[in-house]
This record gives structure tokens, sequence and C-alpha cells, in this order.
């Protein structure tokens, strides 16, 4: 297979939120994965 790399980029931000009941505990965690986006040339057999 030949693959060309066209970009390589963060996608959005995934906001992650914790929480204790009646303890006042409150917690936001963000993340953001690194993907890479390609192009398939050719795909050869064998």
């Amino acid at each position: 297979m030949d693959l060309d790399v066209i970009e390589q980029f963060r996608d959005r931000k995934v906001l992650s939120f914790k929480k204790k009941r009646r303890k006042g505990y409150t917690k936001t965690i963000g993340h953001r994965q690194s993907l890479t986006a390609v192009k398939v040339a050719a795909i050869r057999a064998g």
C-alpha cells in the first residue's frame, strides 16, 4: 500500500466532568486527540 500523509492535526477538545454529590467536589478535564489524515495512493495484491 502506498500512503501519503496529508496533514497532522488535533481533534476538537473533549471535556470530562467529575462531581461527587454533597461534597462540593468538581473537576473538569480536557483532552485533544492527535490525528493524521492519509491518502491511499495504491493498493497492491500479493
